[in-house]
């Protein structure tokens, strides 16, 4: 329970951090990284990074190697708070 409450707060500040930057800087002209969903996904990394969490060892998933673990925790945050956007869009409706 805690992990999921986790990974949702990590998800609702990449959000932030993103709509944030978006807001200061014109990101959107940029024509790889402009995209909402790598700006989305770089954060959530970035952010995994800078609190050193392992959202796939709560689950069991460990890594040899540290990069692949804070890469794959930052793309499952993003995945799942996409996730959870998406079904409270739908629930909305």
């Amino acid at each position: 329970m805690y992990t999921v409450a986790l990974i949702v707060l990590l998800g609702l500040v990449s959000q932030w951090v993103v709509s944030t930057l978006t807001d200061i800087i014109p990101l959107n002209k940029i024509p790889f990284i402009g995209r909402d969903n790598i700006l989305y996904a770089l954060a959530a990394i970035g952010i995994v990074w800078l609190t050193d969490t392992s959202v796939l060892g709560t689950f069991g998933i460990e890594s040899t190697v540290a990069w692949v673990d804070v890469v794959g925790s930052g793309l499952a945050v993003a995945t799942a708070s996409v996730l959870v956007d998406s079904v409270a869009n739908y629930l909305n409706k």
